[in-house]
């Protein structure tokens, strides 16, 4: 089950093309996510407008809303924080992975 629900999203993903600037965030568009872009979702099916963040960096970025699902179409994995502070690490996400994040409340993120 999880194969076929990465498979349709990376279809999806391949499917969009264009991404905002490095550390900004963009929610125009539809639920897709492109290759290099970090796609957070404040809804665990990430069938919502994500915030999209292309070649996330190092630095921590706190999230415009609380992220439920992660589509991580980029080559960096992910610090995944519970403040917006980028204190309180909750999880660590691979490069081009897809996740959501039912009991968890994530704020921010820094790339790996």
């Amino acid at each position: 089950m999880k194969k076929h629900v990465l498979a349709a999203f990376a279809a999806v993903a391949l499917a969009v093309t264009g991404a905002p600037s490095a550390a900004q965030a963009s929610t125009s568009g539809g639920t897709a996510c492109s290759p290099g872009v970090a796609c957070f979702y404040d809804s665990v099916w990430a069938n919502t407008t994500p915030a999209r963040y292309a070649d996330p960096g190092a630095g921590c970025t706190a999230l415009p809303f609380v992220a439920k699902a992660l589509i991580n179409v980029t080559e960096r994995g992910l610090a995944l924080y519970g403040d917006t502070g980028c204190t309180r690490l909750l999880l660590v996400e691979p490069a081009n992975n897809f996740h959501s994040y039912p009991s968890h409340e994530v704020l921010a993120f820094r790339a790996l």
